[in-house]
This record gives structure tokens, C-alpha cells and sequence, in this order.
């Protein structure tokens, strides 16, 4: 019985000194940002901007100037026997780079995000899954950039 509170004791003491402390404390700092520059299809440029939720400061010295750039395609995975495409895939990818006052890259990364579709013979129908589907990949890469801007810069 002895042996076993002590057993006891002596892992509780081993546990608590192991040196076990979290990560992530507290609030992660905001990205500050005084120029935005953002080049591509207009529709998914404006929403990257929208929604990409840096803090904006045009005086801050500690801001950086994010440019990026949007590129959007699709190409045609399946093909039936009359040769017209019934699955397409839809590729967006996102190339950004954050430049401190002086003009130096501080940090730069690509994000590319796909998904197979399928296309059928009614033209305004594709065109308005591919556009939703489009939104949905510039959602993940959002997330992307916002995690990795937040781990890199601060």
C-alpha cells in the first residue's frame, strides 16, 4: 500500500515537472497592412480583398504591402465517346507575397486548390456550378493564407 502512494507521488511529480507548457497563449497578433494589390479575375480578386481580414494601417511603420495574384482554369478530365467533356477540372491558385516599407519580400508562398466538376450540356448551368465551386476553393485558400501570414509575420 505504501509502494503504491509513493509509486503515486513520485509519477505526479515526474508529470508535473515534464516541462509541458502550451503553444498558442493568448491572442495571436493581427496582420497589419497598408496596401493591398491584388491582380487576376475581378470577381475572386474582390473577394479575396473583402475577405481576407488584415488589419489596416497606411501610417504604420510596421506595415506590409500584400500583393497577390489569382489565377482560375479548368481543363477537361473525362471525355464520353462523342468526344464532348463531361468532367472538368476547376484549378485556382493564389501566388502572394508580403513586402515590408523598404520594398523587401518578407514572405512569399503559392496556394493552389482544385476540385473535379461535372459539366453537362446546359451552358449557363456549368458556368454557375463552376463559379460556386470557384468560391468555395477561394475559401480553403483564404484560410490558408490567413494561418500562414499569422504564424510567418508575427
Amino acid at each position: 500500500m505504501i509502494n503504491k502512494i509513493f509509486v503515486t507521488f513520485i509519477a505526479s511529480l515526474l508529470i508535473y515537472q515534464c516541462g509541458f507548457s502550451p503553444i498558442y497563449v493568448g491572442n495571436p497578433k493581427s496582420v497589419v497592412v497598408s496596401k493591398m494589390e491584388i491582380i487576376g479575375d475581378k470577381n475572386l480578386a474582390f473577394d479575396l480583398e473583402r475577405r481576407l481580414n488584415f488589419t489596416r494601417d497606411e501610417k504604420s511603420t510596421k506595415a506590409y504591402v500584400f500583393k497577390a495574384q489569382i489565377f482560375d482554369a479548368a481543363e477537361n478530365s473525362l471525355v464520353d465517346s462523342r468526344g464532348i467533356a463531361t468532367e472538368q477540372i476547376i484549378r485556382l491558385t493564389v501566388t502572394y507575397q508580403f513586402l515590408d516599407k523598404d520594398g523587401t519580400v518578407v514572405y512569399q508562398d503559392s496556394v493552389a486548390k482544385d476540385k473535379r466538376v461535372a459539366v453537362t450540356d446546359n451552358i449557363s448551368s456549368n458556368i454557375l456550378v463552376k463559379d460556386n465551386e470557384k468560391k468555395l476553393l477561394l475559401d480553403g485558400i483564404i484560410q490558408n493564407i490567413l494561418f500562414k501570414s499569422k504564424l510567418s509575420l508575427n
